[in-house]
């Protein structure tokens, strides 16, 4: 499958709430290398987090192989971490900042995602769509234990409260996820801020739309439309449909 006909779009937005975007994203068509970083809101220069992670994901140069992608990734997720920690410590007299990520790479039918945190991947095949990561926060263990459902995990007071992030301790720990990977499918990247405002069922819909610009203008759109209480960050990436 060739990886130059991946048909991608991307969209940043510091929503209607807050002063600063705190987001960052990243797009390297070969691969393609794809990832969004969200700065840990209330936390101090979460702008600065967020970037150092995409910087460190572009000094990557492309692996051929999947498994040593995989291993490129994690090498360079766990640089900025250190980088991150070592600013905190430098600049801001020992205060933590953090972004949390969420971070894919293909090689023709396969994929791999790397990411900490609640940003996440999903993807639309056949009109199914599907989340492919596990939150990394206090209200998706509740639900994961069966304390909590879906519906009270979006609306609980504690939703925002992450376990895991990007500058917080070393190593970091992340999650990784191996994929196949169809001809059409339609991959979404996206920070919380995206998910907070936007129910699946429309997320869904968006996906399912021919143009891939015109999914993310949507997505957009319908996010302001609202609260948008936060940044708003995501990438789509649709898989090519024939050789």
């Amino acid at each position: 499958m060739s990886q130059l006909w991946w048909d991608i779009a991307a969209r940043s937005d510091r929503g209607n709430v807050r002063k600063i975007n705190e987001d960052a994203l990243l797009v390297v068509s070969n691969g393609p290398l794809l990832a969004v970083a969200d700065g840990m809101g209330g936390h101090q220069a979460g702008e600065v987090a967020s970037r150092m992670i995409t910087e460190a994901l572009t000094s990557m140069a492309p692996a051929p192989a999947l498994l040593d992608a995989r291993e490129q990734l994690e090498a360079a997720l766990q640089h900025a971490n250190q980088a991150i920690l070592d600013y905190g410590t430098r600049e801001l007299a020992g205060v933590t900042i953090g972004s949390t990520v969420v971070a894919m790479t293909a090689r023709g039918a396969q994929a791999v995602c790397l990411w900490a945190g609640d940003s996440r991947l999903y993807r639309l095949r056949h009109g199914e769509l599907q989340q492919l990561t596990d939150d990394h926060s206090y209200v998706a263990e509740m639900v994961r234990q069966g304390l909590l459902n879906k519906e009270e995990a979006r609306n609980h007071p504690s939703a925002n409260m992450i376990t895991r992030a990007i500058g917080v301790v070393a190593p970091v720990e992340l999650s990784c996820a191996i994929l196949d990977v169809e001809t059409g499918d339609t991959y979404l990247l996206c920070s919380d801020g995206l998910t907070n405002e936007v129910a699946e069922e429309e997320l869904c819909a968006a996906l399912s739309e021919p143009d891939v610009h015109a999914s993310a203008d949507h997505l957009l759109q319908l996010c302001l439309s609202r609260a948008a209480r936060d940044n708003v960050s995501f990438i789509i990436a649709r898989s090519p449909t024939h050789y």
